[in-house]
């Protein structure tokens, strides 16, 4: 159950990973309106998987050295105790136990709130720290930068609360630029025409236009109301210091105050968040390091699979244990698809041919004038050449995996030649087509819907199958994936969890945020004596309830959206600032470290790509 060991152990641990990470995605998927039971049966299936997974690691942990006592009975229960109790046990315990609560008590405040407890198994994610280690890696990195962070983040928390006291003091009692409505922070209603007017005149709107929208006729919100207090402001100006400027209502003083954030601190700041993020690197790296055997690794930019491929070069493959005529097979079909003959050419040609057909397929289908002549017409042209080219990139895959081991290219392995970057751009170009036909054949999804789009679209990426046929582009990127696995296993894990975790996070506490409601201009914004307004409601269901149909969310209205926006957050962009506390909160959190960690992967790719190329410049 540990995974160590033998074959049986590896495959348990590699369908693990797959039902942890198709757990996670039926976790984003149903927290959509309309796809609350979304693939239910395979729901139930991965959580019976995982209940089993837990009782076989239940009855194991005596043998398990990390649980095990001494080998006697009341050992075995003390193991099993501290199994029990453990974090991963905890972990599992909270993905699987409300599934089946809700199951046996419908009804029931479990059952209610199922659409929270939902996400539950996005903690599943963290089961995965077993196999790559990388949030228990924290405490080191802050061991190993420990002298360096404190000088750092002293210097960086001064200037934050430095200029969040000048901008609290410049902005906290700027009446006259107006913003969009944030009722969550008090604004005020106006009250007379002349409020009104001065509205109209600082958003700009024509005087003779009697409403302004359903919001801003009523509310009367100024950047007094983001900083109406330090707390506030401290939350605003750790955003500007991440680089980014999604807030310029300000008046002249707040103007001055944000130059001098653009000048002097956000390079500072930012240095704490590149510490960790440096100093995760190097964790990594260190235990890298000490597992590499240097003949076989060779440098940074370097990649154990130019040494085996030297070592194989001058070598035979290995026979087929097949036999001596599947063993004549494979070597007809490895020369067929690999030539430099007439015939090998031509199939290249056809092969480039169908590839390109299908991203035309994809930009013709985008252009309402020609989707809809096509669906008139009586035969779907576009839908035999799908599918035909879904057979015949089929066969080519089977085939290139059946002749693999005769490819000294794929180190005479179907499996490496798998999870090349080639084998994997082969496997991409037929994999959306069977998932789409599997979830169309058993009603999850119709033709017609938003997710059907996307996985016609998802033809597009068969494009990069030319590369395979000449390696024109991408050749390098095995190499550079290869030199840079070690990390990315660890760093990829932590800017998931942040990623995903931080998206959960901020739908949970943004989902009903009244500054991100709408209503329909009938609702009142404020509850009168007759009826309640748009934003006294708890939540926009309840609003809905009261009003059917006039009240909606514009953002955090499901995960998959969230997790949009932060990916956009990720990256320092802020399109986004006026979140409730609780959101406010995973902002700085956002602010301080996520968005350093979340940067790793893509900085050790970078890093490995530059050592790649430097190491053919040199050879050149």
């Amino acid at each position: 159950a540990n995974g160590i060991g033998s074959r049986t152990a590896d495959v348990f641990e590699i369908v693990t990973y797959i039902f942890i990470m198709i757990s996670v995605i039926l976790g984003i998927v149903q927290t959509v309106n309309g796809y609350e039971n979304f693939m239910e049966k395979a729901d139930w299936f991965i959580v019976i998987f995982f209940t089993i997974e837990y009782i076989l690691r239940f009855v194991g942990a005596p043998a398990d050295p990390s649980f095990a006592t001494e080998p006697t009975f009341i050992g075995s229960l003390k193991s099993r105790g501290r199994f029990l109790f453990s974090f991963f046990s905890l972990i599992d315990l909270l993905a699987i136990v409300p599934f089946f609560y809700a199951s046996a008590l419908p009804g029931s405040w479990i059952d209610r709130h199922a659409g929270y407890l939902r996400m539950l198994r996005l903690f599943r994610l963290l089961m995965l720290e077993k196999y790559f280690p990388s949030l228990t890696l924290i405490d080191d990195v802050f061991r190993l930068k420990k002298k360096a962070m404190i000088k750092t983040c002293f210097a960086a928390g001064t200037l934050w609360i430095f200029f969040t006291a000048l901008l609290f003091l410049a902005e906290s009692h700027d009446t006259s630029n107006g913003i969009d409505p944030v009722p969550l922070y008090g604004c005020e209603l106006l009250d007379d025409e002349a409020a009104a007017r001065k509205k109209r005149f600082f958003l700009g709107i024509p005087m003779g236009q009697k409403r302004i929208t359903s919001a801003m006729s009523h509310y009367d919100c100024t950047m007094s109301n983001r900083f109406s207090n330090f707390f506030d402001s401290f939350v605003y100006t750790g955003i500007h210091l991440t680089g980014d400027f999604p807030i310029i209502e300000y008046n002249t003083l707040g103007r001055v105050v944000c130059f001098f954030i653009v000048v002097v601190a956000v390079g500072v700041v930012s240095i704490p968040a590149g510490l960790i993020a440096s100093g995760f690197a190097q964790i990594i790296e260190k235990r890298v390091d000490g597992r590499r055997v240097s003949a076989q690794r060779g440098n940074a930019g370097d990649d154990w699979y130019e040494f085996r491929l030297a070592e194989l070069r001058n070598q035979d493959p290995p026979p087929s244990v097949f036999g001596p005529i599947v063993d004549g097979l494979q070597l007809k079909v490895h020369n067929f698809l690999n030539g430099d003959d007439a015939l090998s050419q031509g199939f290249r040609w056809l092969m480039a041919t169908v590839t390109c057909g299908n991203v035309l397929a994809v930009v013709l289908e985008s252009i309402p004038e020609v989707s809809k002549h096509l669906d008139g017409m009586d035969v779907d042209f576009l839908g035999v050449f799908e599918v035909s080219s879904v057979i015949f990139f089929t066969i080519e895959y089977a085939l290139r995996l059946f002749s693999a081991r005769k490819n000294v290219e794929a180190l005479y392995s179907p499996w490496i030649y798998a999870t090349t970057f080639f084998g994997l751009v082969d496997l991409i170009s037929i994999a959306p087509w069977f998932v789409f036909m599997y979830l169309r054949a058993f009603g999850y999804i119709d033709s017609g819907s938003e997710i059907a789009d996307i996985f016609s679209v998802m033809r597009v990426f068969r494009i990069l199958q030319i590369e395979g046929l000449w390696n024109v582009a991408f050749s390098k990127l095995d190499n550079v994936f290869r030199a840079s696995k070690d990390v990315l296993k660890a760093s990829a894990l932590m800017a998931l969890i942040v990623w995903i975790g931080c998206a959960a996070l901020f739908f949970i506490f943004e989902e009903n945020n009244p500054n991100w409601r709408e209503c329909d201009e009938s609702v009142p914004l404020v509850g009168t004596e007759d009826a309640p307004g748009c934003y006294d409601f708890a939540s926009t269901a309840e609003c809905n309830e009261y009003y059917p149909g006039m009240c909606a969310q514009s953002s955090f209205t499901d995960l998959p959206s969230t997790l949009f926006l932060v990916a956009v957050f990720l990256q320092g962009e802020w399109g986004m600032t006026d979140f409730t506390w609780p959101g406010r909160l995973v902002c700085m959190f956002l602010c301080v470290a996520g968005i350093g960690l979340y940067a790793i992967p893509v900085g050790s790719l970078f890093d490995s790509f530059g050592s790649v190329i430097g190491g053919d410049e040199d050879e050149d």
